[in-house]
């Protein structure tokens, strides 16, 4: 029988929490601040070599096979990141991985830095990524309060936004544009270094785990895996119905990331008449609305159950795909109602269409932290934290297959039909997916005690379960 644990804080630390100010406990402070600044080397990378490869190429299916480098060893090198995570220092896993991400840098810059090399970059980016990110994941529950995990949650994300901004919307495209990729990827070689740096601070010693529980991992001996590392992960899933369909949904959700980053630079091309440099200017209000939910996110959880709030963000974000989709529909309706027009701004111009998908994106990217936030907060509330490297390892894997298939297809489909079309097919496979994972594909196993069971999720709207404290919701 395995006890799962949590971090027995000083005074101050749990004073902090208590408050709401998460971020002031020390120790998970340079948690994410390691978190932070690599994530700001991660997504300058990310689009710095969109910027660099799709300049240099032209091409939508070259985008796409530089999207899929980045998916493809993600997904690979995340079944056996997950056991290395749960069996090594977290902290250890997380100083050395962010070092190799700055290595890599540093030896790209050394060398011909051509379209091929861009690649093999990335791939190693993209191997060592399921590393950081499970330790950082793992380590969380380590260092703040059960009550707490879903403020922290919260707040890593509204830094993950932070970083996203910085990376993609200053960093990459000025560099790119000014600069060239030597001094991108000496930069971002520099913020790697950093976070190497915090990852070596958080103090190890100071990690004092006490007893939390005497739950059992599996609630009956026909569902105890038979083999460690991921399967066991999967065994764990299977057994608890309420942290399958959080995995699920977030999986999903994230899996339609790497398509929307293949069909964006075509989209912004081709329907709304705009430059691939373009991009931060259009996303910004999809980073204002992730920005909204991740500061309303904690208090719609206390009222409502997270796994129906995760059911209603996806649902939010597909029918925002669709919008998306059929923007000449949109665009007509919203220049008839509230009379938009192109703007000419003196450093580039924004189309009509391109105001209409601003206001799209609002809420699509609350949507998106709704479902990120309550899910992962889901999971580092209710599995263990001895076990929370290998789902999150799984996650990541289901994350890889579900994004595999339309990145592969979506690519070439963009060469010889309208990324309209390719684009409006994205939410029905997301949400084909998410009813038979909530239908067809949901796990036999139980539930955790007071959790919602079978009436969780969209299903529990109609019953009645989705409200805190009401009949078969979460005390």
């Amino acid at each position: 029988m395995a006890n799962e644990v949590i971090r027995e804080e000083d005074d101050g630390a749990e004073d902090a929490q208590v408050s709401g100010q998460i971020h002031l406990n020390a120790d998970f402070r340079v948690l994410w601040l390691s978190r932070t600044v690599g994530q700001i080397g991660h997504q300058t990378a990310a689009f710095g070599s969109l910027i660099v490869v799709t300049e240099a190429t032209g091409s939508g299916l070259w985008a796409s096979l530089l999207v899929l480098a980045w998916v493809l060893p993600n997904a690979i090198f995340s079944v056996v990141s997950g056991s290395v995570v749960d069996a090594l220092s977290k902290q250890l896993v997380l100083t050395v991985a962010n070092g190799v991400r700055a290595g890599a840098c540093f030896v790209f810059v050394l060398s011909t830095q051509d379209t091929e090399q861009v690649f093999v970059l990335v791939v190693v980016l993209a191997a060592v990524g399921p590393f950081v990110g499970l330790a950082e994941s793992a380590l969380v529950p380590t260092l703040v309060r059960r009550e707490s995990l879903t403020s922290a949650n919260a707040f890593l994300n509204f830094m993950r936004y932070v970083a996203q901004v910085a990376g993609l919307a200053v960093l990459a495209p000025v560099l790119t544009q000014t600069a060239g990729a030597e001094l991108l990827f000496v930069v971002t070689g520099v913020l790697f270094g950093v976070a190497a740096i915090y990852a070596a601070l958080i103090p190890m010693g100071a990690l004092h785990l006490i007893p939390r529980g005497e739950e059992p991992l599996f609630p009956d001996d026909a569902a105890r895996p038979r083999r460690g590392g991921i399967g066991s992960a999967r065994a764990y899933l299977r057994a608890h119905r309420d942290v399958w369909q959080a995995a699920v949904e977030n999986s999903l959700i994230s899996a339609t990331l790497p398509l929307l980053a293949a069909l964006i630079p075509v989209y912004l091309v081709e329907v709304l008449d705009q430059r691939v440099s373009d991009l931060p200017v259009i996303f910004v209000p999809g980073i204002v609305g992730m920005l909204a939910g991740l500061r309303l996110v904690s208090g719609l959880a206390r009222r409502w159950d997270p796994a129906w709030l995760a059911t209603v963000g996806m649902g939010l974000f597909a029918a925002g795909l669709l919008a998306l989709a059929a923007i000449d529909a949109v665009d007509a309706g919203f220049s008839a109602i509230f009379g938009f027009r192109d703007m000419d701004l003196g450093v580039m111009e924004i189309s009509a269409a391109s105001l209409a998908a601003m206001v799209l994106l609002f809420p699509m990217g609350f949507a998106f932290a709704l479902v990120n936030v309550a899910t992962t907060a889901i999971i580092n509330e209710r599995v263990p934290v001895s076990m929370q490297g290998r789902v999150f390892a799984l996650m990541m894997l289901m994350t890889g297959i579900a994004a595999l298939p339309p990145l592969l297809a979506g690519g070439g489909l963009t060469e010889v039909v309208d990324v309209r079309v390719v684009l409006g097919l994205s939410p029905l496979l997301l949400v084909v997916a998410w009813g038979w994972a909530q239908w067809g594909g949901t796990p036999p196993g139980g539930t955790h005690p007071g959790d919602p069971g079978p009436g969780s999720g969209w299903r529990g709207v109609f019953v009645g379960r989705w409200r805190r404290g009401g009949s078969g919701g979460r005390a």
